[in-house]
């Protein structure tokens, strides 16, 4: 699996007069230090529109305030509730209140982040070891902040897909599923690469710990959520991306762009069921 993170820059924080190693955890603690970032000349928290990473951080927000991106039978989209809203809003108001940059270009607010520019940056797991190459960096990582009622993490993961053969071969099928069993048993290599294991025996071993990035974000295993399993999904998701990326460069207003967006959405996926099928 690979979740979303909040990486820290503790020669921002500590130049702002914050604890370099204690994060922010909750809504209240990034507002707070977000103004005492401001307060020493930095904008502490850049607003990508892009889907790296910006597009992630709005789902995880839409789950945190307890709304959810489509319906439980995947009919309509539902990200343009007042959660989802409220979710973009917050997002927007970052930038409103000039915690970041407007436009922020891709991946700029990585840059940012690498030359001591801005504090806190929303990124994957994926960025754990890329940041270790970095020696001029002081950085950390922990679990992303609880910014609505809710916890919850945006994360994707790897999978092993099994198809149906046209002349099915019964030793190749056991086969298969004992090499899916092994490299699920031996994949700390695999998360050394800067992932979570799925097989709780490797995430609870010494040897996972040890990793103390990787273990940290671990701990959201509990609550990480994930695209919904719908067929052709990401053609409809690019449809949110679309409206989160009008809403916080400020061209549309959140809820303008959530319900335009809302509307092609259900289309698209009335489209997809007639071409795929309903979902099981």
């Amino acid at each position: 699996m690979h979740p979303l993170g909040l990486y820290y820059n503790k020669r921002v924080m500590r130049e702002a007069g914050l604890d370099p190693e204690e994060p922010p955890a909750t809504r209240e603690e990034y507002a707070g230090m977000l103004e005492e970032i401001k307060g020493n000349g930095v904008q502490g928290s850049w607003v990508s529109p892009f889907l790296f990473t910006g597009g992630f951080w709005f789902r995880t927000l839409v789950w945190q305030f307890g709304g959810e991106l489509y319906d439980e039978d995947a009919t309509r989209a539902t990200y343009n509730s007042d959660e989802g809203v409220e979710a973009l809003m917050w997002m927007v108001d970052l930038i409103k209140n000039g915690h970041s940059p407007q436009n922020v270009g891709q991946d700029s607010d990585l840059v940012a982040f690498q030359n001591n520019e801005n504090a806190f940056h929303w990124n994957g797991i994926w960025m754990v070891n890329a940041f270790k190459e970095n020696p001029d960096l002081e950085w950390g990582v922990a679990p992303l902040p609880r910014i609505g009622s809710e916890e919850a993490a945006y994360a994707n993961s790897h999978n092993f897909v099994l198809f149906n053969q046209a002349e099915p071969d019964e030793n190749k099928l056991q086969a298969s599923k004992m090499f899916m069993d092994w490299i699920g048993r031996n994949s700390l290599r695999w998360a050394e690469a800067g992932q979570i294991p799925a097989r709780n025996s490797v995430r609870e071993s010494g040897e996972f710990t040890d990793l103390t990035e990787q273990a940290t974000l671990a701990r959201q295993v509990p609550y990480l959520r994930f695209n919904p399993q719908i067929t052709g999904i990401y053609e409809v998701q690019t449809v949110l991306d679309a409206a989160y990326n009008e809403a916080v460069l400020l061209v549309k207003e959140p809820k303008t762009a959530l319900d335009e967006a809302a509307q092609r959405a259900d289309k698209l996926l009335e489209e997809n069921r007639q071409k795929y099928g309903e979902v099981e």
